[in-house]
């Protein structure tokens, strides 16, 4: 099993067909570059005015990519002048250099320069810089979405209010540590693991660590990257956070792998691009984690944030360079509009970056109504963790209002995980450990996830009550479940609850035990009466009106 995502987009090449002309003799699609290719990349609106990224053919390097970052910096910035020059281009300042991930640069050019330069010798793309399109800014965007009502029910019951969840019995903030070290609920108010992730390194990706905090013990630093005019403030509040989550001596899954937070550079100038961070300022940070890790020559993680709601090609190219250099990456949901599916943003849509899902206390996915689909690798704890930080670390005082800035820290769980993995198989390749955890994850547990993979990060290193993989999960258009709970006499009351499912007729068909009885609205939930002695499970399934997109099956009994 090399991949565990499904991957439907069209390969970023296959796009650029209609601007490149090609013979039949064999050519490199990469090396090829279209005038009109440049100009609709300057029309974007996120396009970073005048700045171009810059790739050269490997015929253009002449150095080991092994040597000291800084070493590689200053002779690639030393070939670049030598490009431009070859092209007539004078007098330019490069703005950045990356010799590790991709070979090329950052530069401010004209058309003319633009038209210039494509042409020339070693010249492998040009494309313009952009401000990446779903920076999360710590924003609350969880839009509700509901299913329409109308029309008859198999029981003339009323719809009734949602049923609350049971609470968990949880003893202290730490429930997520809990949930991930055992196959299923209630918690047990323990959180035990075989390593702790020592000799480990754990990269976070554009945010922010206060090294000085007890939490981290002397285990935590910064680096600076990219290009902008400051920092965002907003960003050591997630960033704490999610190191503590990784790695804190208390609150974290690896409580000795060592935190390295890389801290991109932001446009801070007063208008719409506030706080907005360049895609050459996260291919400059990946570019520095390879050299970074490579030096340090042991085992290393990256977790990175949402960063486009749109598949941006070059950091998957630089972002695989992580990958083939066994370098596992890890990333959350972005708070997207639900209609957005994981598969078509970045980096959650990369086929070697490993996705993880939110749930709630409940083992239902977190913030219902984000993002869904197959490239969801599996889930794990997602709310509630941490909302008002930890001592030293508080962010109720953060100017962030009504916002849960947990929604990330799936993925640091996850992280978190594969550190304690790798501590005893050190020289593992990130598809092993993405495989590891997969397979360890206790599976089909999580309720409306709106993906083929719902199951759960499990810590405990091993495949014990792993259980089995639903084989007829792909045939289930969305998830139900149901319950009955007794009225008085022999009636009883069914409850209904389901994921939203478009639906024309605003209706969903009801089947029990393989017999058409009726419709309900499609409002996510629904009780009906049912009455009798002694009465027999009932199996129930719906179905979306005129297709033939249904739900699992439930059992229902009645005691």
């Amino acid at each position: 099993m090399k991949n565990l995502k499904l991957n439907n987009r069209p390969p970023f090449w296959g796009l650029l067909m209609l601007f490149i002309v090609f013979s039949c003799q064999d050519i490199n699609l990469e090396e090829q570059q279209s005038e009109a290719f440049v100009d609709i990349d300057q029309a974007l609106s996120n396009a970073v005015a005048g700045s171009y990224i810059v790739t050269l053919n490997a015929s253009e390097v002449s150095f080991r990519k092994s040597e000291k970052y800084e070493d590689v910096q200053e002779k690639m910035r030393n070939i670049a002048n030598e490009v431009l020059l070859r092209s007539g281009i004078f007098d330019k300042k490069i703005k950045a250099v990356f010799g590790h991930v991709l070979t090329g640069f950052v530069v401010e050019l004209s058309n003319e320069e633009v038209h210039a330069l494509k042409n020339s010798r070693g010249v492998k793309s040009i494309s313009s810089d952009k401000f990446t399109s779903s920076n999360q800014i710590l924003r609350n965007n969880n839009p509700n979405r509901g299913g329409g009502g109308g029309g008859s029910d198999p029981d003339p019951t009323t719809d009734p209010e949602p049923t609350p969840d049971p609470e968990p019995e949880i003893i202290d903030t730490k429930w997520y540590l809990d949930r991930i070290d055992q196959r299923k609920l209630p918690l047990d108010n323990k959180f035990n693991t075989p390593t702790t992730g020592i000799g480990v390194t754990v990269y976070l990706l554009d945010v922010e660590l206060d090294p000085s905090l007890d939490e981290f013990g002397n285990r935590a630093s910064n680096e600076n990257i990219g290009l902008g005019s400051g920092g965002n403030p907003y960003r050591i509040y997630l960033g704490n956070i999610k190191g503590a989550v990784v790695a804190g001596k208390t609150l974290g899954v690896a409580k000795d792998a060592n935190l390295i937070a890389v801290k991109l550079l932001y446009e801070v100038d007063e208008g719409e691009r506030e706080y907005d961070v360049r895609l050459s300022s996260y291919i400059q940070a990946i570019d520095w984690v390879l050299s970074d890790a490579k030096s340090k020559n042991g085992p290393a993680v990256v977790l990175s944030g949402p960063i486009s709601y749109v598949i941006e090609p070059m950091l998957e190219l630089a972002m695989n360079e992580l990958y083939n250099s066994n370098i596992s990456i890890f990333t959350s949901v972005t708070n997207a509009d639900s209609n957005i599916p994981t598969c078509t943003t970045s980096p959650s849509g990369f086929s070697n970056v490993f996705t993880v899902g939110p749930t709630t206390k409940y083992d239902k996915l977190g913030f219902n109504g984000w993002q869904y689909g197959d490239c969801i690798n599996l889930f794990a704890p997602g709310t509630d963790i941490l909302i008002n930080g930890f001592p030293g670390a508080e962010t109720t005082d953060s100017g962030i209002p009504h916002f849960d800035i947990s929604y990330g820290n799936s993925a640091a769980l996850a992280a978190g995980v594969a550190a304690l993995y790798l501590e005893s198989n050190p020289k593992a390749s990130a598809q092993q450990v993405y495989d590891f955890l997969f397979e360890t994850s206790t599976k089909d547990i999580v309720k409306f996830s709106k993906s083929i993979n719902n199951h759960m990060l499990f810590s405990g290193l091993n495949s014990d009550g792993a259980g089995e993989i639903d084989p007829n999960r792909p045939n289930y258009a969305f998830d139900l479940e149901a319950s009955s709970q007794k009225a008085r006499g022999n009636s009883y009351n069914v409850f209904f609850h389901w994921n939203n499912i478009e639906s024309a007729s605003g209706m969903l068909n009801v089947y029990q035990d393989g017999d058409a009885v009726g419709s309900v609205p499609n409002s996510e939930s629904f009780m009906i009466g049912v009455s009798g002695k002694n009465l027999p499970p009932r199996t129930y399934k719906f179905c979306v009106p005129g297709t033939n997109k249904c739900s699992n099956e439930v059992v229902v009994t009645f005691n």
